[in-house]
């Protein structure tokens, strides 16, 4: 009995330009199919190992080997309710949607943030609570050596002054600096509530992940370089990937800091976070 190969056929996705978001939900749906087959095939372990205590006249005891698969099966039922909740987390859109101008960005929907937060939440709990160990948010911050680049979380902006041509590079640098296990540790430490108020004031250390992809004024975001690099870059992750999301641009669809390199931020980001989601699978 192989779990890695009743769900190797969903594993390995990778976002390109061409991804839609909804194309990930049918991703996380096609898992949680395979996480079901895992289930199926621990309870027809565990109908054999009935049988064959009822056959030896064992039946009174539960065998060691019945209580690790309801472990296991107790597990796995958590991660396949929270993956395939998963399911609706996109739309239409191509993942990373940008402003097509210098504009400013569309907050993710309100709902499937909530949903993707709990989600993400319970399936980090359910592998702690088999052994994983919890991703760990680091401490590196929007300004590296001499690298001020707070002015790259202008692309989560859903108001104030449009980002400039240079800001998807900083959000770009941002985003280098940091893991997708850092950026998963960062969104599940962030609170439901994060999505109803987005970033009100200036950001700083403590503004959360979900605060990042809800957005706020360009001033707001950008005022200071001490929020966390991880936090913003889950932000970015977030607003990438969740249903009526969109990130600002510097300048037009072709141009440099427009909306094709903007998207390839977001790309980068979905992609970190994607994996580090299924490393904890």
């Amino acid at each position: 009995y192989s779990f890695m190969a009743l769900v190797s056929d969903a594993l390995g996705f990778t976002v390109t330009k061409d991804t839609k978001k909804q194309d990930v939900g049918n991703y996380y749906k096609k898992l949680a199919e395979g996480i079901e087959k895992a289930i199926g095939e621990l309870s027809a372990i565990s109908g054999q190992t009935d049988q064959s205590d009822k056959q030896s006249g064992k039946e009174g005891n539960e065998s060691e080997l019945n209580k690790s698969i309801d472990s296991a099966k107790g597990v796995l039922e958590s991660l396949k309710i929270n993956v395939e909740s998963l399911k609706g987390i996109g739309d239409v859109n191509v993942v990373g949607h940008a402003h097509n101008a210098q504009g400013a960005g569309t907050a993710a929907a309100d709902v499937e943030l909530k949903k993707s937060l709990k989600a993400l939440q319970e399936i980090v709990k359910a592998a702690k609570g088999a052994g994983v160990p919890e991703p760990k948010a680091g401490n590196t911050t929007l300004k590296v050596g001499d690298a001020d680049n707070k002015e790259g979380a202008k692309i989560l902006s859903t108001s104030g002054n449009n980002p400039g041509a240079g800001d998807a590079g900083k959000a770009a640098a941002i985003l280098a600096t940091v893991s997708g296990n850092e950026m998963l540790a960062s969104i599940v430490k962030s609170k439901e509530g994060d999505a109803d108020t987005g970033v009100g004031g200036n950001a700083d250390g403590d503004t959360s992940a979900v605060s990042f992809a809800k957005g706020g004024s360009s001033n707001n975001l950008s005022n200071a370089d001490t929020p966390k690099a991880a936090a913003v870059s889950g932000g970015i992750a977030l607003r990438s990937l969740v249903k009526g999301g969109k990130l600002a641009s510097g300048a037009g669809d072709n141009a440099t800091g427009g909306g094709k390199e903007v998207q390839g931020v977001g790309i980068t980001a979905a992609n970190k976070l994607l994996v580090a989601v299924e490393d904890i699978i």
